[in-house]
């Protein structure tokens, strides 16, 4: 959607005025309307969208999507077509109707059957239809027509209505009657293929004809019988994704629409199922097919025994589905088919995934409060900050400078470091995909991708909303004593004194108790996320933290050092610490230890986080920096020269990393770091001996504001 189609409704419905709206509708062309129609459409689907859980929003998308193409494409082709010739298409959807099955199905879908009809003509006593010969299609005769079994030259009855269809819908090749007309007449003839596309296709439709079928085998023969337990077999499983499985593991043709949407195929017919299912997996495709051998074999056993063999789990195309097994035996007991059916258990393992989830981000939660909060107020920002670069940037299409999109990154970046401490995982995900956002745009151009602006912002502030609903499980009182200074009451009255009196030396002695805090809230759940970071680049670390004792800091300066340094202890885990393999060889121990030393030096704030890694190879650094025509050259052959690489480092665009992932790779970390400390008028240098680790060194001033 374009911001000219916005523009375009908003004119519409600028005038809260039915009869007006109208007025102005009915001066629009019709693919004019058809277009703000949809439009409007995809809105309701933005809106509403933003209301529902996670888990139900996907399937509201999904279900959306098959609107908008039932809306917008299905129904107005049909609509041309009945207006290009509507006398002609008319007496066809009654002659339609006029057959039992096609009674009650809606024009829409009788239409899409109409179209597949083909008229025949029939001559009195000519079988159209032969026993044990090749079923071609399907025939729908007003008129009536003699049903002959087993080469009788009797008929077992006459009748009118739908021929063929019990050959077709159950996969039969042959036909199991010879069907004669009376009389001279004129049928409708759907080819195979159309006709079992269409029931499948029709809500409702394909049950009704095996339901036929089943009727009319109760009252057939011996071979009748045969063929009612094999379509009351796929009877029972209509609603289900469902087919059968021939010796050689392939599906027949006896498979329900359910099921082929399941494995992503129109055509399943002679397709292995293994092949879908299982091929990744070695050892369950060994039990699949050594179960089938077993069951086609013909051998002497308990069949339900061999079908414990068989997995009753598979995940396909993103979904998880439980799997049951049944067989159709001929009159001696050897199997003819095994049946599989497919329940559909994505959403209830969703669900628990998802309480196991919420339970991990409210222990988190209860075990830092206070980080949990700052961090809430953090990616708060973040939000407003991309509601304001949109207003200026992308409502206007207006291209951003450099600058304006590294200090998004920054942003983007110490938000998405803290979501993922308190297992935010979607929501880090969503913050990692708008840097890339912000990085395409910068080499690509905004006009690029400006749509995918709105879907990358809305499931940000749904991804907020549902961070914030967690502070529903914390007392009003927590919030507001977290959220800013409280005072009891002996306190504010000492406050009042003061105020009265002028003494703003006591004032401010007690309004910075409040505002200051322990010094490790600097570190809250760093050793963690540490942890949890080695683990997943499984390396195996120690993490050492140091603090001095009773060291207390100004609140707002411990919130933005835990978010921003913790870009330092990341990058000592990511590269700095080596894999054991390579510690190993280096004859370190394989466990790297990070150390982290936080005390008060004269009148300054010391920070030093140090690790013994293999440290910064100049070299590399040159190189990258050299060959990076975005960075400042005259800047980076003074630091060469100088011998300062490490500042490189801190330059906004430079990385190290060879690949960009969710840990590293975008050249926005330390420069956060070096923004950070600087804002507080501090500065910071770095000491690397390659080989041996790297230590980095901060000094903050302290004296009250």
């Amino acid at each position: 959607m374009t911001p000219e189609d916005l523009s375009i409704i908003s004119k519409i419905f600028k005038t809260p005025n039915p009869n007006e709206i109208m007025s102005k509708l009915n001066d629009m062309g019709r693919v004019e309307r058809m277009k703000l129609a949809e439009n409007l459409f995809e809105i309701m689907r933005r809106v509403y969208g933003t209301v529902l859980e996670p888990s139900i929003r996907e399937t509201f998308i999904k279900i959306h999507s098959n609107m908008k193409k039932m809306f917008f494409v299905q129904l107005f082709r049909v609509d041309q077509r009945l207006k290009s010739d509507h006398r002609g298409w008319i007496p066809k959807l009654k002659r339609l109707r006029q057959i039992e099955l096609f009674c009650d199905i809606s024009d829409f879908d009788l239409l899409n059957i109409a179209e597949s009809l083909v008229e025949v003509k029939l001559q009195a006593n000519e079988p159209f239809l032969k026993q044990y010969e090749e079923v071609k299609g399907v025939y729908l005769l007003k008129d009536s027509a003699n049903v002959f079994e087993f080469n009788s030259k009797v008929p077992v009855i006459a009748r009118s209505g739908i021929f063929g269809d019990d050959a077709c819908a159950t996969g039969e090749r042959e036909s199991s009657i010879t069907v004669k007309p009376i009389m001279n007449c004129t049928a409708q003839f759907i080819p195979r293929e159309s006709f079992v596309k269409l029931i499948r296709s029709v809500p409702g439709l394909q049950e009704k004809v095996f339901q036929s079928v089943v009727e009319r085998a109760k009252q057939g023969s011996i071979r009748a019988e045969e063929q009612r337990k094999l379509t009351q077999e796929i009877l029972d499983n209509i609603g289900q994704g469902s087919f059968s499985i021939n010796v050689a593991g392939e599906i027949g043709e006896n498979y329900t629409a359910l099921a082929a949407d399941y494995l992503g195929s129109e055509n399943l017919v002679g397709v292995p199922f293994a092949d879908l299912a299982f091929r990744n997996d070695r050892e369950t495709l060994r039990n699949y097919y050594r179960a089938l051998h077993m069951l086609f074999s013909g051998a002497e056993f308990n069949h339900n025994v061999v079908l414990d063999l068989l997995p009753n789990d598979v995940s396909i195309n993103n979904r998880d589905f439980k799997l049951q097994y049944s067989f159709v035996q001929d009159g001696a007991g050897n199997v003819m088919s095994v049946f599989v059916r497919m329940e559909d258990i994505t959403l209830q393992l969703e669900l628990a995934r998802k309480e196991e989830q919420e339970n991990a981000i409210t222990s988190k939660m209860q075990s830092n409060v206070g980080g949990f909060m700052d961090m809430l107020e953090d990616i708060q920002k973040s939000y407003e900050k991309i509601g304001v670069f949109a207003e200026k940037y992308w409502v206007n299409n207006q291209q951003p400078d450099t600058q304006v999109i590294n200090e998004m990154l920054r942003c983007l970046h110490g938000s998405k470091g803290l979501s993922g401490q308190f297992e935010l995982k979607k929501l880090k995900t969503i913050i990692h995909n708008f840097e890339d956002w912000f990085l395409s745009i910068e080499k690509q151009g905004i006009e690029k991708y400006t749509d995918a602006f709105q879907e990358l912002y809305t499931a940000f502030e749904q991804e907020l909303d549902y961070a914030l609903s967690f502070k529903e499980n914390l007392g009003e009182g927590i919030i507001q004593i977290l959220s800013g200074i409280s005072f009891d009451l002996a306190e504010f009255g000492l406050l009042e004194e003061a105020a009265i009196k002028g003494d703003l030396n006591t004032i401010r002695s007690i309004v910075l108790s409040k505002n200051n805090v322990p010094a490790d809230k600097i570190t809250s759940n760093w050793k963690k996320d540490a942890l949890r970071l080695a683990e997943k680049l499984r390396k195996t670390i120690d993490v050492q933290i140091s603090i001095e004792k009773d060291l207390t800091i100004p609140k707002e300066l411990a919130k933005k050092l835990n978010v921003d340094l913790s870009h330092l202890y990341r990058n000592c885990v990511d590269h700095g610490i080596e894999s054991a393999k390579v510690r190993f060889e280096a004859g370190k121990p394989e466990e790297g230890i990070i150390s982290v030393i936080i005390a008060k030096e004269d009148e300054n704030l010391l920070i030093e986080i140090m690790d013994d890694g293999g440290g910064i190879d100049t070299q590399k650094i040159s190189q990258l920096a050299t060959a990076n025509p975005h960075l400042d050259q005259q800047l980076i052959q003074k630091y060469i020269e100088n011998n300062e690489h490490w500042r490189i480092l801190f330059l906004p665009g430079f990385s190290s990393a060879e690949k960009v992932t969710d840990v590293s790779g975008r050249g926005v970390g330390m420069d956060a770091v070096l923004k950070t400390v600087e804002s507080f008028k501090g500065f910071i240098e770095m000491e690397s001996e390659y080989g041996l680790g790297t230590k980095i060194r901060i000094l903050i001033p302290l004296l009250p504001s």
